[in-house]
């Protein structure tokens, strides 16, 4: 008996805006992919979706948005079904997790992100220098 497979999706994004999808899914496949967004230091990132297309609730099929990191940040949200919101990180960096379980894996979404200004420095890592008299 075929049990689907597990599908490797995601990317490592550095465009100062772009956009990214799920991927195409079988009846039967599962998906946990991750994108995570990175822009330019004392820049943020505006996120929003459009096609959204989720079933069988937040147990089977999610997006997740963080502010930052996966697992070691907030999260901003989770969709379950439809979003119309703009997600705004406090960083330069922003992380976006799809998963999908076999069950009911005809999700499908498209996502679109760009930074702007931010009024302060945004590095996670700043580097300070010292001045001496």
């Amino acid at each position: 008996l075929f049990s689907g497979q597990k599908v490797i999706c995601g990317d490592i994004l550095f465009k100062s805006s772009g956009t990214f999808q799920s991927p195409s899914l079988s009846p039967s496949d599962k998906a946990d992919c991750l994108w995570q967004i990175h822009v330019t230091d004392n820049f943020l990132i505006a996120l929003s979706f459009d096609n959204i297309q989720l079933q069988g609730g937040c147990q089977n099929e999610y997006i997740e948005i963080y502010d930052g990191p996966p697992k070691s940040s907030p999260l901003l949200g989770r969709i379950c079904s439809s979003s119309h919101l703009t997600y705004t990180s406090s960083s330069n960096f922003m992380s976006v997790r799809f998963y999908s379980n076999s069950r009911y894996s005809s999700g499908s979404f498209r996502a679109q992100y760009q930074s702007f200004p931010a009024d302060q420095n945004t590095s996670k890592f700043p580097f300070c220098l010292r001045e001496f008299p």
